[in-house]
């Protein structure tokens, strides 16, 4: 892959019209805005700033890197996936990650992507979960993007989602989440160069979103699935 094609690459797997399913999608955010916790922009960049660092930095981003490295011995890949299944524990968020990982891996399907189309068997045989950090470490692998450039993407893409709900929900503007992108662009960079840890120390500490998302399970009016 030639370094423009890598840029090419990375542009169309980290642009929100890339179907994903991610704007079905608010991570906590639709009912954290109807408890009147985020209301304005500065408190959605302190749950997103918390997001990153305790959520996908010490989650979502060890799980990718392993999946990433193990992605051509497909037992790791599967065990890993298995992993993550009993580390979330919220069932809105845990049907969430495999829903999300489905529809992008049934998106790759469709393109003919190296791998996407034995591992959505193996899903459809209950024999895997399909969570989506591991569909993404295992699709950046087939597709030939450097590790650092899935996790970039991963943070990216994960950011975006959370914005793009605010943006639906009224909380900011198109230009507020500019800005805000802007303001974490250094964070992400920080946690995507970090050291990876063992798959022993995944860990998440985000109880507003997990208590959010529990409760939002429950609500009769909502514009998102989580």
């Amino acid at each position: 892959m030639t370094e423009e094609e890598h840029i090419l690459t990375i542009l169309q797997y980290g642009d929100s019209f890339f179907p994903s399913g991610a704007v079905s999608f608010s991570w906590g955010v639709e009912m954290l805005k109807e408890d009147d916790v985020i209301t304005s922009i500065n408190d959605l960049n302190d749950f997103l700033e918390n997001q990153l660092i305790n959520k996908w930095a010490s989650f979502e981003r060890v799980v990718i890197a392993h999946t990433y490295l193990n992605a051509e011995i497909i037992d790791e890949v599967i065990a890993i996936d298995k992993l993550v299944e009993c580390m979330t524990v919220t069932s809105e968020l845990r049907n969430g990650s495999k829903r999300l990982g489905s529809a992008l891996l049934a998106t790759h399907t469709k393109l003919n992507t190296p791998g996407a189309q034995e591992y959505q068997r193996l899903i459809l045989k209950s024999s895997a979960h399909g969570h989506l950090p591991v569909v993404h470490g295992l699709i950046s692998k087939s597709i030939g993007q450097s590790k650092k450039s899935a996790l970039i993407i991963s943070a990216y893409n994960f950011s975006v989602a959370i914005l793009g709900a605010a943006i639906r929900l009224g909380i900011i503007g198109h230009i507020d989440c500019q800005k805000s992108l802007n303001k974490f662009r250094q964070l992400i960079s920080e946690l995507t160069t970090q050291e990876i840890p063992s798959l022993e120390k995944i860990h998440a500490f985000t109880p507003y979103a997990d208590i959010a998302s529990m409760r939002h399970e429950n609500t009769n009016t909502r514009l998102f699935a989580n």
